[in-house]
């Protein structure tokens, strides 16, 4: 089968040919129908921001997005049968760790993983194996692991109906935490982004959101004009930047860590937040919790995430999509294989 894999230990992917992996004990081989473009992808493509932690081996399928048909079982497989749909995550649990046993399956110190889904196949582990309804169109279906993180963002946070967010980054999950706390009942919500960013934050605008792009000497002001007077509730850093949240927050407030930290923050920034009461959480992936909300809120209608889409290639025209996302074009591009 065609993949776009990882071949060495540097910047850099290629299409290779590959065998389609053989299902184990417990596992399901999924046909991929549609895989995600994760920025996390493309720090792993461009071997930044402590990538190698996620390169088990090489060659290494890139892809953990995905969602597809069931075509095989291996033994001991039960609650599946060949020819359902199902929305795979990256990061299943072994249920034997300490914050397994907490229940706090996201935290997992041995998760079970996909071989990969920039693929024509690839392998689950049960564990990671969501049923999706067949009423559901394959490519949502790819995007619930990506709303499922910005979903669990909101869900780590303090946010109650009528409060108060601002979201920096308007990727896509950025814009997934924005539509999961309007779902809530958050009702001032302004998303912020770079002026490289125009595209994305003209689809936000399009959303029905509020933007403002960081570039302009006074884009604080900007934004806490459109905050209560005394600053958001909570400020979620979708970009990896945390950028000026002291200014942002009200006293008591939270910051949420989102994206991959790819700046130093200094101790003056931290005894700024330390000294404004404001309580830092890091929001980490999913839990099997918010897997059943995610799949209940898209497959509903009440939450529509095909307007994030903005480009489709297939595995052989897929290295197309990194320079996409390193170029900061279009908001969210799928994999679909050929």
């Amino acid at each position: 089968m065609k993949a776009i894999a990882k071949t060495s230990p540097a910047p850099g992917v290629e299409v290779i040919d590959t065998p389609i992996p053989e299902v184990g004990e417990g596992e399901l081989l999924v046909r991929v129908g549609a895989c995600g473009v994760c920025g996390s992808d493309l720090h792993i493509v461009d071997w930044e921001l402590g990538a190698n932690r996620m390169v088990a081996r090489i060659p290494f399928v890139l892809g953990h997005e995905p969602a597809g048909e069931v075509v095989e079982l291996g033994i001991g497989v039960s609650g599946f049968k060949v020819g359902d749909r199902v929305a795979l995550d990256p990061f299943g649990h072994c249920g034997r760790c300490g914050p397994c046993r907490a229940g706090r399956f996201h935290l997992c110190a041995s998760p079970t993983t996909l071989s990969g889904a920039f693929a024509e196949f690839t392998i689950a582990p049960t564990g990671n194996a969501h049923l999706v309804p067949k009423t559901m169109d394959m490519e949502q279906a790819a995007l619930l692991e990506m709303f499922g993180t910005g979903l669990h963002a909101v869900e780590q946070s303090c946010l109650m109906p009528g409060d108060s967010a601002v979201i920096e980054g308007p990727g896509p999950i950025g814009l997934s935490i924005a539509l999961s706390a309007r779902a809530l009942g958050v009702t001032s919500i302004v998303i912020t982004g770079l002026a490289e960013d125009r595209t994305r934050l003209d689809l936000a605008r399009e959303m029905g959101f509020k933007t403002v792009a960081t570039g302009a000497a006074d884009w604080i002001e900007q934004v806490r004009a459109m905050m209560p007077a005394d600053g958001a509730d909570v400020v979620f850093d979708a970009c990896g930047m945390i950028d000026s949240p002291r200014e942002l927050l009200r006293r008591g407030g939270q910051l949420i860590e989102v994206g991959w930290p790819a700046r130093d923050v200094s101790s003056a920034e931290l005894r700024a937040l330390f000294f404004h009461g404001v309580t830092i959480i890091n929001s980490r992936i999913r839990t099997p919790e918010t897997w059943r909300r995610a799949i209940a809120m898209v497959s509903s209608g009440a939450i529509d995430l095909r307007p994030m889409i903005t480009h489709r290639y297939g595995i052989s025209r897929g290295l197309e999509a990194f320079s996409l996302l390193r170029e900061r074009r279009g908001v969210k591009a799928l994999i679909i294989p050929d």
